[in-house]
């Protein structure tokens, strides 16, 4: 009765570990992308990549804003790269060049074009691993008041910027101009 056992004991094995396999696959990694909406921008500092003073994330705040993770080694960073120079002119964006050498961080922003605001430097990734960053690249909207609206992770596209960012934007860029309601003064009862 235990040989018998024993002879079906790696097929039921096999078999549990090929369903684990395939309701594995079933999970879109990039789905996770809005389980960490409503968060805030960390408080950081870093060191501007391209000199000058350090940059503070609260002053990004006032508008809403993008911050793309990008470096110099990612291809898909490349191919997203044009799409982020049209954008530069329409919407506040900012990068974090993500573990990568400042040297060579430098260089491909002067020969492909610069669309930043500003550049944080995250050489080891502590500001990256924050913000919850998976690889690169990745596009975070945020709020005016540094609140994640949405995030993309891998190459953004066009078609993911209309779908996905636009009507986010436009809200949040709505919502900014509204004025904050005032509580009105309660009138003396007699």
């Amino acid at each position: 009765m235990r040989s018998r056992l024993r002879l079906f004991l790696p097929l039921v094995l096999t078999l549990g570990l090929g369903a684990l396999l395939w309701l594995g696959l079933g999970n879109n990694p990039y789905g996770q992308d809005e389980a960490v909406a409503g968060r805030t921008l960390p408080a950081w500092q870093s060191e501007s990549l391209l000199g000058g003073a350090a940059i503070d994330t609260a002053s990004l705040k006032g508008e809403p804003f993008v911050l793309n993770v990008w470096a110099s080694w990612c291809p898909n960073c490349h191919a997203e790269h044009p799409l982020l120079g049209e954008l530069a002119g329409s919407v506040p964006l900012y990068g974090l060049n993500y573990r990568d050498k400042g040297d060579a961080a430098r260089a491909w922003l002067i020969q492909a074009g610069n669309p930043y605001r500003a550049v944080l430097a995250d050489p080891d990734g502590k500001l990256a691993l924050e913000l919850g960053v998976y690889g690169t690249p990745e596009t975070y909207l945020f709020a005016a008041d540094g609140t994640l609206l949405t995030r993309h992770t891998g190459e953004l596209t066009r078609e993911i910027w209309q779908r996905q960012f636009v009507p986010l934007l436009a809200q949040a860029r709505a919502d900014a101009r509204t004025p904050a309601a005032t509580p009105s003064a309660q009138e003396p009862q007699s």
